[in-house]
């Protein structure tokens, strides 16, 4: 389409506009930015937003500076971007708004009790309501982890993937904080309704951004072959309030070789190594000495979220951009040999995880990736005595 290819002139006017709406002190001045560039903003299309400044690779701006400014733009531009968001035609990108749609009549339904002014008759109902919001990390996950990794090589920036991912883990801590005042009978009215606020304000705004710029770009930056993989993956974490749907069927990728694996500790197939490694009571995912994932096991039960669209991303993509930065001093220490191991413990959801990063270097010691293992321990550290028999 025409309107998606990079026009130059359009984006250097852009950025004036922004820059110029910033600095503008009054609403005459603003407005008069406004009609002067009213023009370019009406031709804005999706893939613009990832050559403006704002939102470069090279923007000075911290993604909590980005976000502070994100929804006003987004509100600016509505009118040029909302041309490529009318018409979904794939199922993928059908049910992905859909399913914004469904949360959005969700929030709608909770809205009346809390618009009534009497927090505490309707505390059950607001609880109840805020606990299934929960479940809108579907949604989140299936961006992070299926749709930002299969756009970022196609794109100039990631910066808006990270302004997103930073959105969806405010909305993640904002509905947790809410449901922990109401289970402790922390009703103060305006503090409940100031956060009620500003969570919605949050959900709304993702899924508007969402509607407006990243699935408009999939359906017209991916095949349809690759989409409809990516609606099989997505089936794997289901979709929020709705029924998760049959697979696409699609060619499968054949064999590439039938030859062994051969070490000199012995040789497996690779239909025996695969299994091997996906019944390790380990998550293990390989990162190469170019900070791309390249392999993880496929275990039935994954302590976090992978899925194929992973390999060939950058490691430093695959985090919440809050920790990201823990990922890169681990790799750059292991690239730097500055240690050979890094190890940490948490506990999710009553499970103790233990989760080591090893640098792999080969017979000359020179590096070549990073090998991350997790495993569930709780169930070990309990463990006393011996048990010889079955």
């Amino acid at each position: 389409m025409e309107l998606f290819k990079y026009n130059e002139k359009r984006i250097k006017r852009i950025n004036e506009f922004m820059q110029g709406l910033l600095n503008a002190e009054s609403t005459d001045e603003k407005v008069k930015i406004f009609r002067e560039y009213e023009e370019d903003i009406a031709q804005m299309s999706p893939i613009d937003m990832f050559h403006l400044h704002n939102y470069g690779a090279d923007t000075d701006l911290t993604i909590d500076e980005i976000k502070k400014t994100a929804n006003k733009f987004i509100n600016v531009f509505h009118k040029g971007l909302e041309k490529h968001s009318q018409n979904f035609n794939h199922q993928f990108l059908l049910l992905l708004n859909k399913e914004s749609n469904e949360i959005e009549a969700h929030l709608n339904v909770i809205k009346k009790y809390y618009k009534s002014g009497d927090i505490i008759k309707y505390k059950k109902q607001l609880l109840e309501g805020f606990k299934k919001c929960l479940e809108f990390e579907l949604k989140f996950i299936k961006f992070e982890n299926i749709i930002f990794p299969n756009l970022e090589e196609k794109l100039p920036s990631t910066k808006p993937f990270d302004v997103l991912w930073s959105l969806h883990d405010d909305a993640r801590e904002q509905v947790k904080t809410l449901i922990k005042l109401f289970e402790r009978n922390e009703l103060n009215k305006q503090k409940i309704i100031e956060k009620i606020g500003a969570y919605y304000y949050l959900v709304f705004g993702i899924n508007q951004k969402e509607k407006l710029i990243i699935l408009p770009l999939l359906e017209e930056l991916l095949t349809e072959d690759k989409l409809n993989r990516l609606f099989n993956e997505s089936l794997e974490y289901g979709y929020v309030f709705m029924d998760t749907p049959e697979p696409i069927s699609v060619k499968e990728d054949e064999e590439t070789s039938q030859d062994l694996f051969k070490t000199k500790t012995g040789a497996l197939t690779f239909k025996q190594l695969s299994l091997i490694l996906n019944h390790l009571p380990v998550d293990i995912t390989f990162v190469d000495k170019d900070d791309k994932v390249r392999y993880f096991n496929d275990r039935a039960e994954r302590h976090f979220p992978r899925n194929p669209s992973v390999i060939g991303r950058l490691v430093k993509h695959c985090h919440p951009p809050k920790s990201v930065h823990i990922v890169e001093k681990i790799v750059n220490d292991f690239k730097e040999n500055k240690r050979d191991v890094a190890e940490f413990w948490l506990e999710i959801n009553q499970t103790f995880l233990y989760i080591t990063y090893y640098a792999i270097r080969d017979e000359s010691n020179q590096y070549e990736g990073v090998l991350e293992v997790s495993q569930d321990v709780t169930k070990i550290r309990t463990l006393e005595g011996e048990k010889r028999l079955l």
